[in-house]
């Protein structure tokens, strides 16, 4: 499985660690967080800007313009 592939898998998961924790923080998000803070590191650069409007929605930003390098916000 490539890095991408695990971020994708990891990003799928958030929405329900969310939900299960309503309350905000949980340590089960951090942790989630973190998992994709290390996998975005290990993508490349396409892979990131493949991998950007999908974050975005996820974590419900404003979707991306060009190339983002910044790793995941923790949020």
């Amino acid at each position: 499985m490539t890095a991408f592939d695990r971020y994708r898998a990891l990003l799928r998961k958030l929405p329900s660690v969310r939900a299960r924790h309503p309350e905000g923080d949980s340590p089960e998000e951090d942790a989630l967080l973190d998992d994709m803070d290390e996998v975005w590191m290990e993508m490349t650069e396409s892979e990131r800007a493949a991998a950007s409007a999908e974050r975005a929605r996820s974590l419900g930003l404003p979707e991306p313009h060009g190339t983002d390098s910044a790793p995941p916000p923790q949020g």
